[in-house]
């Protein structure tokens, strides 16, 4: 079933707080501009073939099981190869931005992994609820559900990586690796990556490292006699001359340096 659809009842006197505006449940991608967004909020997945999707100077590769949802008047463009097949809903309504904020979504999301079926069968029933009833109310709580959902993904998700955050400000002193943290939550290394890079901006590396030298740093900073090999050690590092190098990279002194220039 190929259908676009649009839902032209928008004029009446009360509108519902969330209105069905269009969908499609397989539709052959077009390349959309946007530099100003839209006037509705849409979530759009991919079923078939690649493309690409611009955003605030990132490029997102577009492939099966890619999601992404952009708020209203959010700038965003994005393309297809001449296989790639989508499936979307776009809607209107105060309801929404109200979602939006209560979910922290600031406007954008996009999903690498998402049960694309899922949410094809929920665009399907309001396609069919459309042709067949237009019942607004209905089409209204259809659409309602479906952006629920999918910005429940997104919660759910966050949650995961909060609780991994949290677990390596417990632990960033012991032996620490991705492969222990997956499995500590079973996740899939891959996974845990992207996530965490997409929540923190900093790779789970990058993110150890960071708080091992601070760590590092307060020790030198309240005990002048702190030996450098055995701080290094207690902050997790094997290695006391990358400790050395780190450090230097990231205050500008080496740990003997430091420790001169505070006492």
């Amino acid at each position: 079933m190929n259908k676009m659809v649009i839902n032209l009842t928008q004029d009446n006197a009360v509108s519902p707080p969330i209105f069905f505006n269009t969908a499609s449940n397989y539709f052959r991608q077009e390349i959309i501009n946007r530099p100003s967004g839209a006037d509705f909020h849409q979530i759009l997945f991919v079923l078939e073939g690649e493309g690409t999707l611009n955003y605030k100077n990132k490029q997102f590769r577009l492939k099966k099981g890619c999601a992404f949802y952009t708020g209203c008047h959010i700038p965003v463009s994005y393309q297809g190869t001449a296989d790639m097949i989508v499936a979307f809903l776009t809607a209107k309504g105060d309801m929404l931005s109200q979602l939006e904020k209560h979910y922290q979504c600031n406007g954008f999301l996009f999903f690498s992994d998402i049960d694309t079926r899922k949410y094809s069968a929920d665009i399907n029933q309001i396609i069919n609820e459309y042709y067949t009833y237009k019942r607004e109310g209905i089409l209204s709580s259809l659409s309602y559900s479906l952006f629920v959902n999918f910005f429940e993904h997104h919660k759910t998700k966050l949650q995961t990586i909060d609780k991994i955050a949290i677990y390596i400000n417990k632990n960033f002193t012991m032996k620490i690796s991705l492969n222990g943290i997956a499995s500590e939550f079973g996740i899939s290394v891959s996974k845990l990556c992207h996530n965490f890079k997409e929540k923190f901006n900093l790779t789970v590396f990058e993110y150890i490292l960071n708080l091992r030298l601070t760590y590092a740093q307060n020790i030198f900073l309240t005990n002048n006699d702190a030996k450098t090999k055995e701080v290094a050690m207690s902050c997790g590092f094997d290695d006391i001359s990358y400790f050395c190098k780190a450090y230097k990279k990231k205050f500008g002194v080496s740990p003997t340096e430091d420790k001169r220039k505070r006492f």
